[in-house]
């Protein structure tokens, strides 16, 4: 059966409280939970006492105001809050914001997500990002999420959110360098069979399902932009960037951002290890089928 994709909304200015947790009887469980005031939700039963709200506005109001600080004007900004309002995330878009990729020519916006949750599935974090303006594909940094040791306690700390909203632009920045991931992925060309191949290897290896393998193969196969005519690690990444980020996205974003990091990742350690990237393009060997005759 497939999996039904999470219902999204954008209302995402609410409170959330934490309160003892209750058996059926009434007793004391001597756990808490946390849940919506406004409509009685509950987001998760099983937080510790340790643990301290920090409600969405909490950390979008210091977000806000470091992105005015170093003047930045958002684009775009889009909210997606889901499971009842367990789980938020504030995406921020800076198309006038750019950086060019050496030797690659490619332009990337800079884009900013901030992340926030009640059922303990993340902490509070900000992930920097591109949006390659080519085909407003998403594209990630990889560099690590910022801000994840802003978690839900007495120790949070509005400065720690300031200094990740600047980390996460400073890795933005730096992919201006020469030496950056995708730079580097450009300089390792494969053949178009080559590319097939490794995405054979990304779903052997579970990092994408057979159907997402086909569409991934068939931007390859028929690149929509000229710019990705070349064949290289870099045009086999923006494959599936143009992928995850129009097919995937439209039903399940954050399935999206799993898979973008997921192949990002994959190719990049490619680029750098050439055993990698030979075992990644040579096909796995068939057992060879033994025909029992009477």
């Amino acid at each position: 059966m497939a999996r039904q994709p999470i219902a999204v909304t954008s209302d995402w200015n609410y409170d959330v409280e934490k309160v003892p947790a209750f058996t059926p009887e009434g007793e004391n469980t001597g756990s808490f939970m946390t849940r919506r005031i406004d409509n009685g939700k509950i987001l998760k039963v099983g937080v510790s006492k340790d643990y301290n709200v920090v409600n969405n506005r909490d950390v979008m109001e210091p977000v806000k105001n470091v992105l005015a600080d170093l003047d930045l004007e958002p684009t775009s900004e889009k909210y997606y809050v889901m499971n009842d309002g367990a789980r938020f995330k504030a995406r921020f878009e800076f198309k006038d914001d750019t950086v060019e990729i050496p030797k690659v020519g490619d332009v990337l916006g800079f884009r900013l997500d901030l992340d926030n949750s009640f059922n303990l599935m993340h902490r509070i974090r900000t992930i920097g990002g591109g949006l390659r303006l080519a085909c407003l594909n998403g594209m990630t940094t990889l560099d690590r999420e910022h801000g994840i040791s802003c978690k839900h306690s007495n120790k949070f700390s509005v400065d720690n959110v300031v200094k990740a909203v600047k980390d996460a632009l400073d890795a933005f920045k730096g992919l201006a360098k020469p030496d950056n991931p995708f730079t580097l992925m450009a300089s390792r060309e494969v053949s178009q069979e080559q590319g097939l191949n490794i995405l054979q290897a990304l779903t052997n290896k579970g990092t994408i399902s057979e159907v997402r393998r086909e569409g991934i193969a068939q931007v390859w196969n028929n690149p929509t932009h000229e710019e990705d005519e070349n064949r290289n690690l870099y045009n086999l990444l923006n494959a599936a960037t143009q992928f995850t980020t129009h097919e995937v996205a439209e039903t399940n974003f954050e399935m999206s951002e799993r898979l973008n990091r997921s192949i990002t990742t994959t190719l990049v350690k490619a680029a750098k290890d050439k055993k990698i990237l030979t075992s990644l393009w040579t096909p796995e060997k068939r057992d060879e089928v033994v025909t029992i005759t009477a």
